[in-house]
């Protein structure tokens, strides 16, 4: 503070921001849990409205939500209707925080860097489950380093155009209609009349023994330090037998689901006036942030996060010298399929797992041995392998420095596609046997060493080992192949889904996915993760209302998504 001396009061902005949202409020916040005393669908705590004592909480592991407070957190199963969960107060994840900050003040967002670590990945692959999101040490130190540079960067060289009357006017007056303007912005609600009394004094203190810019940083954090700020809130007001959500509630969730950031002012005013207050309304609202720039991000970040196919960026190949020079065309040829196959093209399951097309780069066309694109990520029809899984990025990243390899392949089918964990491994692993000598196929090692080689390792390798096989046309860098090239023998891609009655067998890749795509299992499966990327939540029957929709093929993956600002979830909350 430049040496200034302080009020205790001044200096603590931290304990500002968790004073002004409740005491009640900043506990559970930064337990991460639901609630003790009462907590209005506003953030205050005038005791108009709460949850009881330990509803929806729990004493998971680290203190954080229990990640099943309904006792029936399984969001594959199928429900015959809809429900809303629990209630709850939800961390902003790392990538929320920073997006909020950076549109909160567009005017600075070139002036700080964020300091926050990535958050915990959920076993679906997702950085936004509630549960995981509690305020750890170091997630607290994260915070308030990037507080400070953003108070740093709104005070400087950005403040004349974040606030004009600084540069006429630099008073309290002045810093009232900051407070006023990115109050609201940044608790995505207007204050309430003690929180506008207590920041006001807060800055009038400030102001009285440092400079106005400086004031006006200090403020800039007690913000954003604020449980009001750093949580999203999903409490609702109590109801006759549930609880509703404020029209900030719901605006809130809007753009964090389909956009991921904070709320708009014209969405803000929406709630203002009362607008979102329809399954319709809510619903049009979706499918706007949807098609927006950060909305079709969000989606493909979906894919990503599932599928986990971002990481081919940092393989390497031994046997591939160019595949360094083609890994990140990998991942733009993916992102391009998606958009083209799914956010362009309204596509759903089916052509997700199905679809003749690829694009591209001009490199990578030569490397898989492709029909040149018109230009770099443009659609070009595949003569051998469909869909998301033929796509380099995919098959790449599920495979093995120099070989491809079936274990990989069949765990990503099992886990992200079945849904289904594979048996646990052994507290000891035997040795494997030795290798057949002569020229061998990848399978036929993979069956000799895994299927054949003792109880142990069949025990559980016959479970996804098999799926694996499908896709054994294609080597270690997504290439098709009719022979491998180490043992230049025929490659032999038929085999079987383990565990299905009856039971699903194919003759290759495409046959595979079809199969794939047809099954209900599966379906259940895809459309449960995307309810759980949208909701933030492993609770059941969340999402029911279009999923039947989805699953028989009539509602893609954007319309299914979309159509989750309909449930009964997106507006109210059970009451415990």
């Amino acid at each position: 503070m430049s040496g200034v001396p302080m009020s205790g009061r001044f200096l603590s902005a931290l304990a500002l921001g968790r004073a002004l949202a409740g005491t009640a409020l900043a506990s559970m916040a930064l337990a991460g849990c639901v609630a003790g005393d009462p907590v209005d669908s506003d953030g205050s705590t005038d005791g108009s409205g709460g949850v009881d004592s330990g509803s929806g909480g729990g004493t998971g592991t680290g203190g954080g939500i229990d990640p099943c407070p309904t006792g029936n957190c399984n969001p594959t199963a199928a429900c015959p209707s809809s429900v809303a969960g629990s209630p709850l107060l939800r961390r902003l994840s790392a990538r929320e925080l920073e997006a909020t900050l950076r549109d909160v003040f567009p005017e600075a967002a070139s002036g700080w860097t964020s300091a926050m670590s990535s958050d915990p990945i959920s076993h679906f692959g997702f950085d936004n489950e509630a549960a995981r999101l509690v305020v750890s040490k170091q997630a607290a130190r994260d915070i308030d380093a990037t507080a400070a540079a953003v108070g740093a960067a709104v005070s400087g060289s950005a403040l004349a155009s974040i606030l004009p009357c600084s540069a006429s006017a630099a008073d309290a007056a002045c810093g009232g209609e900051f407070l006023t303007k990115y109050g609201k912005r940044l608790f995505r609600r207007p204050l309430t009349t003690d929180e506008t009394t207590a920041y006001t004094a807060f800055f009038t203190d400030a102001l009285g023994q440092t400079s106005f810019p400086e004031a006006v940083s200090w403020l800039t954090k007690a913000l954003i330090h604020s449980p009001a700020t750093l949580y999203r809130s999903e409490v609702g007001t109590l109801m006759d037998t549930s609880r509703q959500l404020s029209q900030y509630e719901i605006a809130t969730a809007l753009s964090f689901t389909y956009a991921s950031t904070t709320p708009s002012d014209d969405l803000l005013a929406r709630a203002d006036a009362g607008e979102l207050n329809s399954p319709t309304a809510l619903v049009a609202a979706a499918e706007e942030l949807a098609a927006s720039a950060p909305g079709r991000e969000e989606l493909q970040r979906f894919f990503q996060a599932a599928m986990q196919y971002g990481r081919v960026t940092t393989l390497t190949k031994s046997n591939v010298p160019t595949f360094e020079d083609l890994r990140d065309d990998m991942l733009a040829e993916t992102r391009a399929f998606i958009a083209g196959v799914v956010l362009d093209g309204g596509g759903g399951l089916d052509e997700l797992l199905t679809s003749n097309v690829t694009y591209p780069s001009t490199a990578l066309a030569d490397h898989y041995g492709l029909t040149a694109p018109a230009s770099d990520y443009q659609a070009v029809t595949r003569p051998e392998g469909v869909g998301l899984l033929a796509q380099g990025s995919v098959l790449s990243t599920e495979a093995s420095v120099d070989h491809s390899s079936p274990t990989q392949r069949g765990l990503l089918v099992l886990e992200k596609f079945l849904c289904r964990e594979p048996p646990p491994v052994p507290a000891t692993v035997p040795e494997l046997p030795e290798e057949s000598t002569g020229p061998i196929t990848t399978r036929q090692r993979y069956e000799e060493l895994h299927i054949t080689g003792g109880a142990d390792c069949a025990n559980c390798h016959q479970h996804f080992d098999p799926i694996g096989f499908g896709f054994e046309h294609f080597d270690e860098a997504g290439r098709y192949r009719e022979t491998e090239t180490t043992s230049n023998l025929p490659v032999d891609s038929a085999a079987w889904v383990p565990d299905t009655t009856p039971e699903v067998t194919f003759s290759g890749q495409e046959d595979l996915v079809a199969a794939l795509a047809g099954m209900e299992e599966v379906q259940l499966c895809v459309s449960g993760q995307l309810k759980t990327f949208s909701f933030g939540t492993e609770e059941a029957c969340l999402g029911e209302g279009e999923r039947a929709a989805f699953m028989d093929g009539s509602l893609g993956f954007v319309g299914y998504w979309t159509s989750l600002a309909g449930e009964p979830h997106f507006v109210s909350r059970s009451q415990p």
